[in-house]
């Protein structure tokens, strides 16, 4: 045995432990997909990361280790990368192999990058398992399908279609914005009790993923939110994202029905991919769910009148008008009656997937919270409702960490974003890598990057204010921000 060598080991292995958490956060926050791992390390933020061989203090301390959240999978995954670990020290300190641990440090990310392929082969096994499952279930249900796919608001409209066709109807929906061909299937199995209709949404990150859900359970009617540069890395081009969405609208059935939102160019492009499929626009010029004399009330909360009665919602924000009238469009086509559709609207208390408004426990600002997954619709429709209470005499500040897997579009989509923050945003907390310098070169210094500026803005915050937490955030500072009244 060599002493340096042990020495060696002890030294690097905090080190390497904190850098490998690191690491398993990124990969759950990709999903465990190795594309979007792949596609992560190609962009500036994941060169960042990949470079980042110094850490900082504050990754020894509970509120600046990145870490993942705990889940299954993620136990599973840092488990299999201990292991792996743990075989490379054995062999550095019975060999006397002194460079090891400090090759191991280095070389980390790829410890959960290659377990993640090998749990992402097991878990498709175990799809198609659950999938045929499922599938046998349905068919003895016998439900009508419901489909929705987009590349923003599929979640936050299927739960609100489900609370109100659940008016009329027995109703199944996955919880929260549960997708994958593995969490719908799952799902089925769990919680189905031969409910007369099932919401699934219909996601991907490729073209072929939709189609392949859909071969297991095939949509009556299916509903397009919309088309966005969201995961422009994965699928190349809007283009692709259109064809990848068309999946749905192709393997809806003939007798059912597609409905689009109108107010999106994309979102009719998507349904053109099948002309033979009927299309009807639950919002648009060409739509006839009129929603009139829209308006926010104190706390930012969604009112409107519909077929001439006033209708107050705890929808906050004017952007969930579309969401509304898809909930109207589909609860007609199942023939819901109009007095149950208002009672349905107005008694709906959304989640947090949707928009939340409150008040910080001890400081008194106003939060704003968008902070799930971001993309370019959301982040310009949660910025309206930043406007809106700027216009009530808040100090508006913006807190994001930008938008990921835009490829070739970060720079152009990140700047766009800046320039339509500047007329609101007095002060930008900016936390992530990718846009960062075009949002420093709209707002100069009225934006803060380091934690410790960040942090000294915080603790001055108070009843004047209003923060709009715009997609994923650091947990130490979504611990502060999340401190409800």
């Amino acid at each position: 045995m060599n002493p340096f060598t042990l020495i060696i080991i002890v030294l690097t292995l905090p080190f390497t432990l904190v850098r490998l958490l690191r690491w398993l956060a990124w990969a759950q926050q990709k999903e465990y997909r190795v594309d979007r791992l792949w596609h992560f390390l190609s962009s500036e933020e994941g060169l960042s990361e990949l470079l980042r061989l110094l850490p900082s203090v504050t990754d020894f301390t509970r509120r600046g280790l990145k870490r993942p959240a705990v889940t299954l999978r993620a136990a599973a995954v840092g488990f299999l990368s201990l292991v792996l670990l743990g075989y490379i020290l054995a062999v550095s300190f019975t060999f006397n192999q002194w460079w090891l641990p400090i090759a191991a440090y280095i070389l980390v990310p790829i410890l959960p990058g290659s377990i993640s392929l090998l749990t992402e082969l097991m878990k498709t096994v175990l799809s198609w398992v659950l999938l045929f499952l499922a599938k046998q279930k349905l068919l003895i249900g016998k439900p009508r399908i419901i489909g929705i796919t987009g590349s923003y608001g599929k979640t936050t409209t299927r739960h609100l279609v489900a609370h109100v066709l659940s008016q009329q109807y027995t109703v199944f929906t996955p919880p929260k914005s549960h997708n994958t061909p593995l969490s719908i299937a799952w799902a089925i199995l769990k919680d189905y009790q031969k409910e007369e209709l099932i919401f699934l949404e219909y996601a991907a990150y490729k073209k072929g993923e939709i189609r392949r859900l859909a071969w297991w359970f095939r949509p009556e009617v299916s509903l397009v939110t919309g088309v966005t540069e969201q995961h422009l890395a994965l699928f190349g081009s809007v283009t692709n994202i259109i064809k990848a969405k068309g999946e749905l609208v192709k393997a809806t059935s003939l007798k059912g029905a597609v409905f689009y939102n109108g107010n999106d160019e994309n979102a009719l492009k998507v349904c053109e991919v099948d002309p033979s499929k009927k299309t009807t626009p639950y919002s648009g010029p060409q739509s006839n769910i009129i929603l009139a004399n829209s308006r926010l009330d104190a706390k930012g909360r969604l009112h409107f009148t519909w077929q001439g009665r006033v209708i107050a919602t705890h929808l906050v924000g004017r952007h969930y008008l579309e969401t509304v009238q898809a909930a109207i469009a589909l609860a007609q086509y199942f023939a819901v009656p109009e007095q149950k559709i208002r009672g349905a609207l107005k008694s709906f208390l959304p989640t947090d997937n949707y928009i939340q408004v409150y008040q910080h426990f001890t400081q008194q600002f106003l939060i704003i919270n968008d902070g799930k997954t971001s993309n370019p619709k959301g982040f310009l429709a949660a910025l309206q409702v930043l406007k809106y209470f700027k216009d009530k005499g808040k100090n508006a500040i913006l807190a994001t960490s930008g938008i990921i897997d835009l490829g070739e579009q970060v720079e152009t989509i990140h700047h766009q974003l800046a320039k339509a923050a500047q007329p609101i945003a007095d002060l930008v907390l900016y936390t992530g890598v990718d846009g960062r310098e075009e949002f420093r070169e709209v707002f100069g210094s009225k934006m803060a990057n380091h934690a410790g500026t960040i942090q000294s803005v915080i603790d001055k915050l108070n009843a004047n204010d209003a923060v709009l937490i715009e997609g994923h955030l650091p947990v130490w500072l979504m611990k502060q921000l999340m401190r409800k009244l």
